[in-house]
């Protein structure tokens, strides 16, 4: 599939060995580089060093600042969880696109939609270009996802993805089911009551933010307080702006409504200018009595019972399974640990204290501690088999980090017969994630069912159910109108988008110089790609 389309994305379930996988396909291999989390660097080095492959191990978020050009040499690039690349809009996904200009690219993810089919777009278009199917009678990959051709959309992910289930292990690699069960947990009444009094004086939809602080409400005491002290700050800082008579930043509501960890919670709040009102009428002594609703709010939260803790108390407090316990917020993993420690052997894994979690999974791992309450930091890649029980203690708004979660204990080398899967869910009015899971989860599927079947579509081409188009946007245009300021004839099969890393590569030349030696690297370059030579090569000879 690399030889043929420029790449594959390999969307094996949770568990299955992807990174075998890619290390076998590594091995043998020149100019290779892999791709991954920070937190599996160890683990990558490991499996590499299995299969005799050698490679560069470089960081999603390391190869921002670290200098690449493209050369035109046979080289591949591995991508681990490669769901981190699903915004073209970030600067990682930018870096990762430059890197994969020429090379052959295979993209880990047990997760390619997370949120919606475009996070498979994305990634897509770091493998193969707009008409990198068209041989297969699929002329337009552009123009399947943006009409949400459902038949195209299939067939693409047929001919692109991989996707196998624990079933088509062989029996050596076998191991045992999934047992799932739900602990329901109270809300409390009175303080939900307290969160519907919340004005929230500065800030455009409230409804949203009494979700957000909902979703604090069900996860702990702890991690509604800390948001409650967070905001009180804010205003605050809102008192000291209304007194020097200065605008209150940006930066101010970041800072409160949409923390790192709290991502999730705004993942519908596309622009901050429709989130934060320009103006406001809001005095003083409007905020002043905000104020004073959240000190109340504080006291009744600092008072409050936590019959959810009890029950993971009671249901892991006694020695026995190694337990994997993951919270969408790291003030409740610090609470829960907290309250663990007097009976299990604990550590703790947040992103607060990177250097820290790496060392309580370590600690995990060689059994020095028996339960592993992490952040959703510990959720991707790690091989945490010893385990026997995983405990959902905050339900995330997206499914496919349940998934991500479950997969650290059911995978390839667990013993045990089967893995139990513990959610707690909230009882009575709740912040309205399992609707959005539930939605979540039947898009997906629906989207990677036929990726079980990938390999098919090199059978033979298909019938074209879409029209060859010239694409407007690709920046192939304006970088023929900087070669030909006075008008270039161009055959439309050359004004098509290419692969992300030539897009970027062709938009950045079109805004500096084009001479003949730098078309010439680009030709250079492009003749890797398995469908260069048609259409940026002869562009060159042109």
């Amino acid at each position: 599939m690399i030889d043929e389309c420029g790449g594959a994305i390999l969307a094996d379930e949770p568990g299955l060995g992807k990174s075998f996988v890619a290390a076998a396909c590594a091995a043998g291999e020149e100019g290779v580089e892999v791709i991954v989390p920070a937190s599996l660097r160890s683990q990558w080095a490991e499996t590499l060093s299995m299969f005799g492959a050698t490679a560069r191990i470089l960081t999603h978020d390391g190869i921002i600042g670290d200098p690449f050009v493209p050369q035109p040499q046979r080289r591949l690039v591995i991508v681990d969880e490669a769901h981190g690349f699903r915004n073209p809009r970030t600067q990682r996904y930018a870096a990762l696109a430059r890197r994969t200009a020429g090379a052959g690219v295979l993209l880990l993810t047990a997760t390619p939609i997370c949120n919606s089919v475009d996070d498979l777009k994305a990634l897509i278009d770091l493998v193969t270009p707009d008409d990198g199917l068209a041989a297969r009678g699929l002329p337009s990959i552009d123009s399947a996802f943006e009409r949400r051709d459902p038949e195209a959309i299939a067939a693409i992910v047929s001919a692109l993805v991989i996707r196998r289930t624990r079933g088509q292990l062989p029996e050596h690699l076998q191991f045992g089911s999934l047992r799932r069960r739900v602990i329901r947990h109270p809300a409390n009444a009175t303080i939900d009551a307290a969160i519907d009094a919340l004005q929230f004086p500065l800030v455009a939809p409230s409804a949203i933010l009494r979700q957000f602080l909902r979703r604090r409400l069900e996860s702990s005491p702890a991690a509604l307080m800390e948001s409650l002290r967070r905001q009180r700050r804010f205003y605050e800082r809102a008192l000291e702006c209304f007194a020097a008579g200065r605008t209150l930043p940006k930066r101010e509501y970041r800072r409160v409504f949409a923390h790192e960890e709290d991502a999730d919670a705004f993942q519908r709040v596309l622009f901050w200018e429709v989130f934060v009102p320009q103006t406001t009428s809001a005095s003083a002594a409007v905020v002043e009595d905000e104020m004073r609703r959240i000190d109340e709010l504080m006291v009744a939260t600092g008072e409050m019972d936590d019959p959810k803790r009890e029950t993971l108390i009671d249901l892991i407090g006694s020695p026995g399974e190694p337990v994997l316990v993951f919270s969408g917020w790291a003030a409740t993993a610090a609470d829960l640990c907290d309250a663990l420690r007097a009976r299990r052997r604990v550590a703790l894994a947040t992103g607060r204290a990177r250097d820290a979690a790496g060392q309580a999974i370590e600690a995990f791992r060689r059994g020095e501690a028996d339960v592993l309450v992490s952040t959703d930091l510990g959720a991707e890649g790690l091989n945490l088999q010893r385990a026997g029980m995983v405990i959902h203690y905050d339900i995330p708004w997206n499914p496919v980090k349940l998934e991500q979660r479950d997969g650290r204990a059911h995978r390839i080398g667990q013993q045990r017969d089967s893995v139990e899967a513990v959610y707690f869910i909230p009882e009575g009015r709740d912040s309205g994630v399992m609707p959005v899971v539930v939605a979540k989860n039947r898009a997906r599927r629906r989207v990677l069912s036929g990726a079980a079947r990938a390999g098919d579509g090199r059978n033979g081409p298909r019938s074209a159910t879409l029209r060859p188009r010239v694409t407007a946007g690709a920046a192939i245009v304006p970088f023929i109108r900087a070669v030909e300021a006075s008008g270039f004839s161009v055959p439309d099969e050359l004004v098509r988008r290419h692969r992300a890393g030539l897009e970027r590569l062709l938009l950045s030349m079109s805004g500096e110089f084009i001479d003949a030696p730098r078309l010439a690297d680009l030709a250079a370059l492009a003749e890797l790609e398995p469908w260069g030579r048609s259409r940026l090569i002869r562009f060159a000879h042109l």
